[in-house]
């Protein structure tokens, strides 16, 4: 669990020690900001035995171990994809999940079935007579069908159970849903905050441009410097200035991007136009080398208001993932309305 986090985390040990702690926890914060550990730590101190409330659990006592290896019976995670969660992995899927999920196709969704699952379990007696925990994780990848189900139960839960609801996006969840629990949120820290936690490890003017590239989420910023890749996060922003400069074409750039991922280049671009608007309002702009000369190119040749008009079109296409579409046709649409709301200059013809 990140430090910038520990006041939540405190706060929330307090009330359980007062037997206050809600029934419901809704709690929201950006992807990479550190949200899922939070999560992974509060799981780990309310179901150790021996009260240890550290981040971890005693890791000593039964409850401790079974919670290691992914099989304390009182605690039940739904995600839409188990393969693809960063904490609490040792547990297994559902059954619901098992029996209806292709390995050739990943499961977008937390099903109606999966909360029924869930419910059936919620509602048998306590192993050990503590908390029945159930995390899902996003809360807002649940259908309509599957978060009317769990309403019912937000309504009039079982007794001592404890619903872990993370999301990045509250809003989309049901206003009644929202409304049955506790709304904790998890906020990035500043940039100062994170160069101090990383020490002396990376330069600060690369902390600050990951920062900026994800959209402040530290643990993902921290990652993409562990793996050197902050290179690659900024050659995309690169083509789009080169692309105004005429050095590019929309074909060329297109064809290079279509060998990215869609979901990760399509929150890249979301995060970047975001910025540029903001930059362009005055009201942010990053103090990094490398990604202050590209926000000056593009600075002088965007329209604020046809800016909007691209973010929709990537807000749309973020939609799409797991969808089996046409990558270098998706991309080139994306670049003509980029290339539209541009002023271009002319390819410099070759040398002879």
């Amino acid at each position: 669990m990140y430090p910038w986090h520990s006041e939540q985390f405190n706060r929330l040990l307090e009330l359980h020690a007062q037997r206050q702690l809600p029934h419901a926890l809704l709690l929201c914060g950006v992807s990479g900001s550190g949200v899922d550990d939070f999560v992974a730590a509060l799981v780990a101190a309310l179901i150790c035995r021996q009260q240890d409330e550290s981040a971890d659990g005693c890791g000593h006592c039964e409850a401790c171990l079974q919670h290691r290896a992914g099989s304390y019976p009182d605690c039940t995670v739904l995600t839409p994809d188990a393969d693809a969660r960063t904490v609490l992995s040792q547990y297994p899927p559902q059954q619901s999940q098992q029996a209806g999920t292709s390995r050739k196709r990943m499961q977008m969704v937390i099903s109606v079935d999966q909360i029924r699952e869930l419910i059936r379990r919620l509602q048998q007696t306590s192993h050990y007579g503590g908390y029945k925990i159930a995390v899902i994780m996003p809360a807002e990848a649940m259908t309509v069908e599957a978060a009317n189900a769990l309403l019912k139960i937000l309504e009039e839960p079982p007794i001592k159970t404890l619903f872990l609801l993370v999301s990045e996006q509250p809003l989309r969840l049901l206003a009644t849903t929202r409304s049955r629990c506790h709304q904790i949120h998890l906020p990035n820290p500043g940039v100062l905050q994170v160069i101090e936690w990383l020490g002396e490890q990376y330069p600060s003017s690369d902390i600050e441009a990951a920062l900026t590239l994800t959209a402040g989420a530290p643990g993902l910023a921290e990652e993409i410097l562990k793996a050197g890749e902050l290179k690659r996060w900024i050659e995309p922003l690169e083509q789009l200035s080169s692309l105004l400069k005429g050095d590019q074409t929309v074909i060329e750039v297109a064809t290079a991007w279509e060998k990215q991922d869609r979901a990760w280049l399509t929150r890249l671009l979301q995060v970047w136009i975001y910025q540029l608007v903001s930059s362009l309002a005055k009201s942010a702009e990053p103090r990094s080398g490398a990604l202050s000369q590209q926000l000056r190119r593009q600075q002088e040749r965007v329209n604020l208001a046809s800016l909007f008009e691209l973010l929709a079109r990537l807000n749309a296409l973020a939609g799409t993932v797991g969808m089996a579409l046409n990558n270098r046709l998706v991309w080139e649409e994306v670049l003509i309305l980029w290339q539209d709301q541009c002023r271009i200059t002319t390819r410099k013809p070759a040398r002879t």
